[in-house]
């Protein structure tokens, strides 16, 4: 396991999401009254940035086609009607937090 800085807990207010890019890689990176969630940050469906998507509870909505995730586990609970096809489920990765910097372990 591979543990990576994405930067400093006050980006990302509570009740947000923010898209980070480390190593290549793109998380969609929410705050739940004070704690941190980090799931892969490009819908399964068509590829919308979830940092860019509505959060509401643990629920954040794809800008793009509305898919719906479980920022704490990655799991898709709502897809796009048909023809689109259906989003399927995320990489989520633990967060931890040490002093005001947040850490993805990947």
């Amino acid at each position: 396991m591979t543990r990576i800085k994405i930067g400093p807990s006050s980006k990302i207010p509570p009740g947000t999401i923010a898209e980070i890019n480390v190593q290549s890689k793109i998380f969609a990176v929410a705050n739940v009254s004070g704690e941190f969630y980090a799931i892969d940050g490009v819908c399964s469906h068509q590829n919308g940035r979830l940092g860019d998507g509505k959060l509401k509870d643990y629920v954040v909505k794809c800008p793009r086609h509305g898919s719906e995730f479980d920022v704490r586990t990655g799991k898709n609970l709502k897809g796009p009607w048909i023809p689109f096809g259906k989003a399927t489920d995320l990489k989520a990765y633990k967060v931890s937090k040490e002093g005001e910097d947040l850490y993805v372990e990947t």
